[in-house]
């Protein structure tokens, strides 16, 4: 039976799709693949089938074990083209310029993925775009973080008309940890990266924002958001009011929305909310909870930023305050999480956050 958590987010069939072809080109059988993930190839041919996310780790789980390739990632990545995402890419290829094409990708490609949120800001002359998952990936992280990294970069690309493997690519990549060994066979390939950064982004000159896409149609723009409109709203049919919240609660300068904004931001009254939730056995404090916690896991990877700046990050002044509810999640102060990280038996692993 598929865990509960923390892969119970879905993602487009598409993308196993392509990780399959991958494999079966190399030689690989179709079984061995999707072993345990129970997906069938038709399944992932469907252009608007969903498949679990647990379902997925199984086959990249898969393709490590049968082909040994550290540089699954980068590969995947690179191979990704615009029509892979449907609608989604066909706006993006239609889009004015980059600016607008980066405003829809927020929008609809994230509602597309969920298992990413994004957000952009622009920093003197550069355009930053920072990458959070919304669910816990552990070993997984940074495989899945550079394969969403590169094909994010390769997109961008390939809607502004470049071809990545002649003309460089427009963007750089940050990422939190070393750098793995397989980076050296592919660099001269992909984005420059930057290893041991302080988060996870995607940077380019701003001065691009307004470089105009070749295959600009503002008709096909609109048919685009009309057809991700109408995928937005079946799949929010079928979201819980949990997920809702627990997808838009994003930390912005040290601050999470607050009940009242959550509700607006839903077109609905606090005390709304507030029953729905628990009415799903959850709470607005416990979908906070969880998200401070995934979000220090997160920063807690990177050595350069000391434990008060975590605190801050996720929203607590006072660090002795940040180490009580860190405790209460996951059995550790956070310094004996740091431990633990570079030293895993040191301590017993601790029970996983309790569901909402």
């Amino acid at each position: 039976m598929p865990p509960p958590q923390p892969w119970n987010a879905t993602i487009p069939a598409s993308y196993g799709l392509s990780l399959l072809s991958l494999m079966t080109e190399r030689g690989y059988a179709t079984d061995s693949v999707l072993e345990g993930s129970q997906l069938e190839r038709s399944q992932l041919q469907d252009q608007h089938a969903q498949i679990g996310g647990w379902q997925y780790v199984v086959m990249l789980n898969n393709a490590l074990r049968l082909g040994g390739d550290d540089g699954l990632a980068y590969e995947l990545g690179l191979r990704s083209q615009v029509t892979k995402h449907g609608f989604v890419g066909f706006g993006l290829l239609s889009c004015a310029n980059l600016r607008e094409a980066i405003e829809f990708s927020e929008r609809y490609f994230q509602a597309r993925v969920s298992v990413f949120r994004s957000e952009v800001t622009i920093k003197s002359d550069q355009v930053v775009i920072g990458l959070h998952e919304t669910v816990p990936m552990g070993p997984m992280r940074p495989l899945i973080m550079d394969m969403a990294l590169v094909e994010l970069c390769s997109l961008f690309a390939k809607v502004m008309g470049l071809d990545p493997s002649t003309s460089g690519w427009i963007s750089e990549i940050w990422v939190p940890y070393p750098e793995p060994p397989a980076y050296a066979r592919y660099k001269a390939r992909l984005p420059r990266f930057r290893f041991k950064q302080s988060a996870v982004q995607i940077r380019f000159p701003a001065r691009l924002l307004d470089a105009p896409i070749p295959s600009a149609d503002p008709v096909s723009v609109r048919l685009a958001i009309d057809r991700c409109e109408q995928e937005i709203a079946s799949k929010a049919s079928q979201q819980t009011t949990s997920d809702m919240v627990y997808t838009r609660l994003v930390c912005k300068d040290g601050r999470y929305p607050d009940v009242a904004t959550m509700a607006c931001c839903l077109l609905m009254s606090e005390r709304t909310l507030k029953r729905r939730l628990q009415e799903e056995g959850s709470s607005f404090q416990a979908l906070l909870d969880k998200v401070r916690h995934q979000d220090s896991l997160r920063l807690l990877e990177n050595p350069a930023l000391a434990i008060k700046q975590v605190a801050e990050a996720v929203g607590y002044a006072d660090p002795a305050n940040f180490a009580r509810a860190f405790a209460k999640w996951t059995g550790f102060s956070p310094r004996e999480w740091r431990q633990r990280q570079t030293r895993p038996d040191a301590f017993e692993a601790p029970g996983p956050l309790g569901p909402n």
